[in-house]
């Protein structure tokens, strides 16, 4: 795992808010989101699909539609420099270095009529003038452990795994100091799974890179993550080191996650599961965004949770009006479950 004491800031994202306009629709995507990512660090982003992770991978990279994708208010700075506002032009020069990016799906970004060894010569050649490519891509074949015989072949003649070690190795060809990882594992069996996040993990180690993994299993970020945010609807609701936010989860709807990817049951034997359904980000709530799916409502959540430390512990935040409760609950869930 990478060090655990963070380095300068590569990223940093202040009260970022963006929305996509269909037509005359308003979607408010992000809704003043504020992320740090220093480096060496390893921090995980999860969350449910529609939450807003991979809008905010894409307005990392630049690579949100401006036909479409808006940004209303806040800052991104990558490396101290602002580039919230970069042209199309200057984001091409700044992608790849100091920041790339691995994709969900292989087969979406891999052209399909190129062999795998000329894709990842492409970013070597753009992004490491001078160098003898064909050395560096049997490097980079090394590097992500696919064999040399790799290069020759298209994309439909690898596996799903490998397919995803490609488009690793071209993003590694940029020489990123920091690499976001949007769902890395999406689609591959359980054993490829734990050889990607292993070979990430490795990595990042010898590399000294960073890494921002955005994923909704809980597992693999636990085990790859030393710090973690929780998104809901468009916002991070909880945030902190790993045995602060899995360990001692505040929030209900992180409590929620947690108990869903642990298979826990409720006192009928059931599997829990978080009620009610997604917000409609094309109507921001006024209040909490989780309050409708909410127990522990109270009159101050028609307002929105200021951000709060957890007592106790300075590194761990989250924002919800009614934290004790839900937490005293939770505990009281968990001690009848162990009793049962």
């Amino acid at each position: 795992m990478a060090n655990s004491e963070p380095g300068p800031p590569l990223i940093e994202v202040d009260d970022l808010r963006l929305a996509y306009v269909i037509g005359t629709q308003v979607v408010h995507a992000l809704q003043g989101v504020s992320l740090v990512v220093g480096a060496g660090e390893v921090v995980g982003l999860v969350g449910e699909s529609g939450s807003g992770k991979s809008t905010l991978a894409s307005a990392l990279m630049g690579l949100t539609d401006p036909r479409r994708a808006r940004i209303d208010g806040g800052r991104i700075a990558i490396d101290g420099k602002d580039v919230t506002h970069l042209s199309a032009a200057e984001w091409e020069r700044m992608r790849g270095h100091p920041l790339a990016m691995v994709f969900q799906d292989p087969l979406n970004f891999l052209n399909p009529v190129m062999r795998a060894g000329r894709q990842i010569g492409e970013s070597v050649r753009r992004h490491d003038p001078g160098v003898d490519v064909s050395a560096r891509v049997h490097e980079l074949l090394e590097l992500v452990r696919l064999p040399p015989s790799s290069a020759r072949a298209y994309p439909h003649e690898l596996s799903g795994g490998m397919r995803q070690r490609v488009l690793l190795a071209i993003a590694l060809g940029c020489r990123p100091r920091l690499l976001i990882a949007d769902e890395p594992t999406t689609a591959l069996d359980v054993t490829t799974q734990a050889e990607i996040m292993l070979l990430l993990r490795d990595l990042c180690r010898s590399l000294g890179m960073a890494m921002l993994l955005i994923s909704h299993d809980l597992g693999l970020v636990a085990d790859a993550c030393e710090r973690i945010h929780v998104m809901y609807a468009g916002r991070i609701i909880e945030w902190g080191e790993r045995r602060g936010v899995f360990g001692n989860p505040c929030h209900p709807y992180t409590i929620g996650l947690l108990q869903s990817a642990y298979a826990a049951r409720n006192a009928a034997g059931r599997f829990v599961t978080i009620g009610g359904e997604a917000p409609n980000l094309a109507r921001p709530a006024e209040g909490c965004p989780f309050a409708p799916r909410c127990g522990f409502v109270l009159e101050a959540c028609r307002r929105m949770p200021d951000a709060v430390p957890v007592e106790g512990d300075g590194a761990h935040t989250l924002r919800c009006w009614n934290a004790r409760s839900v937490r005293a609950a939770a505990n009281g869930a968990s001690e009848q479950a162990d009793a049962g």
